[in-house]
């Protein structure tokens, strides 16, 4: 009496997890959805590097799901639930695939958005440098009245810069140092903007891969390790029979006895 209530708990238990485990899986769908449609892969490589940390980021959801769903094995399954695993095991293999996929296009991506990050950065820094070239070149072609003018408004916008504005001469020598200073200031700018934008990139794009690579190696030994769900119980039963079969020929093939070298006696 005790051993039957005993399996029916068990089996109430493991359909509790087994439950728990579609629900889960059912929430990665839907994750799934969220981060790949609508698709746009070899069109934004933004939305292929965003689209690889969604998926990567909610890979333990999927994993842990099919874990529960698999969780004793065909204990109290009927033969529809015993398809469903055998199509989920697949799938693991499936998934596998596509998160390794999904880490070679997350590599590609990351290189395309460096390389707009550093061409995007080159533009700007060429627009700056032009509009100091101009300056500079403004600078040395005005005449004294337009040069007071100038320190004027620079004088307005900077109250704190000191300009010798009686001589014209050093007036125009210490603008020139304040462009050159300017355009000094900018680069650095620009420079670390462009730094910090590939720390960044790297720091995402390194949690991303990485989630992906250790999705796509569980998922594999998922498939691996439920290979349970992909043989028929005819097919278990003659691999169980042919391995008893193999243990009943160990046991039956004769063995080599040793016997003692025998001694002859000496006689008188």
């Amino acid at each position: 009496m005790s051993n039957s209530s005993t399996s029916t708990t068990e089996n109430i238990t493991a359909n509790l997890v087994r439950f728990v485990g579609y629900g889960l899986l059912i929430m990665s769908i839907s994750n799934f959805a969220d981060a790949l449609l609508p698709p746009r892969f070899g069109q934004d490589a933004t939305w292929e590097f965003t689209a690889l940390g969604k998926v990567s980021g909610s890979s333990p959801v999927t994993i842990i799901g099919l874990v529960l769903i698999f969780y004793g094995e065909a204990t109290a399954r009927s033969p529809f639930g015993k398809t469903i695993l055998k199509i989920l095991s697949w799938l693991s293999l499936v998934l596998s695939i596509f998160y390794v996929i999904m880490t070679l296009i997350g590599i590609s991506a990351s290189i395309r958005i460096n390389n707009e990050n550093n061409a995007q950065a080159s533009l700007a820094s060429t627009q700056q440098i032009n509009q100091f070239n101009v300056a500079k070149e403004n600078l040395k072609n005005t005449d004294d009245t337009n040069l007071q003018r100038v320190a004027e408004f620079i004088q307005q916008r900077s109250p704190n810069l000191q300009l010798n504005r009686s001589n014209p001469t050093e007036l125009r020598a210490q603008l020139n140092a304040e462009i050159a200073k300017s355009e000094a200031q900018i680069k650095a700018t620009l420079e670390e903007s462009k730094n910090r934008a590939f720390r960044q990139l790297i720091k995402q794009s390194g949690k991303s891969l990485f989630e992906s690579l250790v999705s796509a190696v569980i998922l594999f030994g998922i498939w691996n390790q439920t290979k349970w769900t992909r043989t028929t119980v005819k097919q278990r039963k003659k691999k169980s029979s042919k391995s008893m079969a193999d243990l009943a020929d160990i046991a039956s093939t004769p063995t080599l006895e040793q016997t003692p070298p025998s001694t002859d006696k000496d006689t008188d």
